[in-house]
């Protein structure tokens, strides 16, 4: 099975004003007292920031924003409500 079919097929920053899982941004994952932070880079569309606890906040491409969502996942945080 290759690695894109085992990922989420819908991500936070997907859903609509509306729809049933709709948040806000910053999107915030957790596992125990670390946080992950994701917000859109508003000045470059399409971008994302991540942020972990008070680190460096990165900009990352909608590959790699994907890509570090699952992993967080894989590796137990989950997202806040």
């Amino acid at each position: 099975m290759s690695q894109e079919n085992r990922s989420a097929k819908t991500f936070p920053w997907d859903y609509q004003i509306g729809d049933e899982n709709f948040q806000k941004e910053p999107w915030i994952l957790s596992k125990g007292k670390e946080n992950v932070t994701i917000e859109k880079n508003l000045d470059n569309k399409g971008f994302f920031y991540v942020q972990k606890n008070k680190d460096r906040r990165l900009s990352l491409n909608p590959l790699q924003i994907k890509s570090t969502y699952d992993q967080l996942i894989k590796f137990g945080y989950k997202l806040r409500k």
